[in-house]
Order: C-alpha cells, then sequence, then structure tokens
C-alpha cells in the first residue's frame, strides 16, 4: 500500500471522520433498515459525545502515554539526541517561513534542554509526513527554530527525508556513527517508536515528552464536550492503530 494511501485509510478510521461516516451511512438506510439505520446513527452520536469528554479522552492517552517512563537520569551516556519530528505549520499565508507545530516544539524543546545538559549532537529527523502539505520538511523547521533558541548550526544534523517514524528509524545511521542514542517524541508515541528504532539496531534511551494527560477531577464540567479532549481521544485512537498495525507486521 503507498504512502499517501495508506494515510488516507488513517485518517477516515481515526475518529472523528469514521464516526461521521458511521452517522453518513445510518441515514442514508434509515428509511430502509429503520432500526439498523438509527442504531448506527445512535452510536456514532454516543462514541463522538464519549471521546469529547476529558474522562475518556484522558484515560485513552494515558494508557499509552504511562508505559514508558519519563527520563529522570540526564546524565547518561549516548552517542546524540535524537527528536522526532511533529509536524509544520505553514505561515506562508502570513508572509512568515514555516514553524514547528506545537507537538514538534515540544519535542524540540526537550532535545535542547537534553542538548545542553549533556552536550551531544541534537539530531533533527522528519521530512514531510503530510500529502497535503508542499512547504518545507520536519526538520529544517525544527532547524530553523533550534538556531533561534541558541543552538549552534555545529551541535545540529538533520534527516529531512523520511515521511515516518519507521523510515526514519532506517535512515539514521546515514546521519549519525553511534548506536546509542536518547530519543525524544511525544509520550503517546514512544513505545512505537523505540521499537523501530531498536529493530535498526540501535540502543534507545527514551525520553518521553509533550504529555497530555492531565490530572484532575472528575466533575460537571468534565461531562462538557472539548474539541481538545476529542484531538486527544484522535491521537490516542491513530497510536492504536499504528501500533497494532506495527506489530502485526513485525509478528510476519
Amino acid at each position: 500500500m503507498s504512502f499517501v494511501l495508506t494515510k488516507i485509510v488513517l485518517y477516515l478510521i481515526v475518529p472523528p471522520a469514521s464516526l461521521l461516516i458511521l452517522m453518513a451511512f445510518g441515514f442514508l438506510i434509515v428509511r430502509f433498515r429503520p432500526f439498523s439505520g438509527r442504531l448506527l446513527i445512535a452510536a456514532g452520536f454516543v462514541s463522538l459525545y464519549l471521546l469529547s469528554i476529558n474522562p475518556v479522552s484522558d484515560a485513552l492517552i494515558g494508557s499509552l502515554e504511562t508505559r514508558i517512563p519519563p527520563l529522570k537520569d540526564e546524565k547518561v551516556r549516548a552517542d546524540a539526541i535524537v527528536v522526532l519530528g511533529g509536524g509544520v505549520s505553514d505561515l506562508s499565508w502570513a508572509g512568515l517561513r514555516p514553524e514547528p507545530s506545537s507537538p514538534a516544539l515540544g519535542r524540540l524543546v526537550k532535545g535542547i534542554v537534553l542538548h545542553r545538559s549533556l552536550r551531544l549532537p541534537l539530531v533533527l529527523v522528519g521530512g514531510n509526513g503530510d500529502p497535503s502539505r508542499v512547504v518545507t520538511a520536519d526538520a529544517n523547521a525544527m532547524e530553523a527554530a533550534a538556531l533561534d533558541l541558541g543552538v549552534r548550526p555545529k551541535d545540529l544534523l538533520l534527516e529531512n527525508k523520511s515521511r515516518n517514524t519507521l523510515e526514519g528509524a532506517k535512515t539514521l545511521g546515514e546521519v549519525i556513527r553511534g548506536r546509542r542514542i536518547i530519543l525524544v517524541t511525544a509520550a503517546y508515541h514512544m513505545e512505537r517508536s523505540a521499537g523501530m528504532f531498536r529493530k535498526q539496531g540501535f540502543e534507545v534511551i527514551p525520553a518521553p515528552t509533550a504529555y497530555l494527560k492531565e490530572k484532575r477531577n472528575i466533575t460537571w464540567y468534565s461531562l462538557i464536550p472539548q474539541a481538545r479532549s476529542l484531538y486527544v481521544s484522535s491521537a490516542a485512537c491513530s497510536e492504536y492503530i499504528s501500533l497494532a498495525f506495527y506489530r502485526l507486521i513485525k509478528a510476519l
């Protein structure tokens, strides 16, 4: 399956697209099969509501974020700090250069903190993984931001051809010499990422960051649907699907 087709399929499976498709199908058949149609519509609405409230989104993402503990010993030995890209914001409409997305910026900041503490090369990994985006690679946008934040050009290495984590893991060996790396990515994305880099022969020290789950009390306010909760639930569902697919491919 081609890269673009894989992306399209994932977008359609992950909420809210899959729920909208479910409800649309229910509306289409409700005249001919009233019970089945109403059941599909109700299932879509209920699922959309549940995925849009804090308790559900926190539970979904929290299960992923607690699988790999945070890096507390920042004096570990490694050959490089590897930061995985997380998207680019195209700001050309405002006359500005592309910038790392909010998730990517969180990863970059964590990488820079580790770089300043350990004085290790900072490797920025990521090409263009968005079929609709034609601006610049994740790594190039992170490089510009890192330079603005005071990182010296000689301390930066780039891998800007890969379109996803697996491709980045396969091509990293062409960028660095050592095999022991500190891997920086979103906490919910760490289990799959670390597995892919280990599969390529790297010794991985995980440094998860950009946590999405928050500690909060469940109140009536928690039951109000919010866009951020739906975003978190969607990210979690996408990762569960990708993780299952990766395990299936790994087992074959």
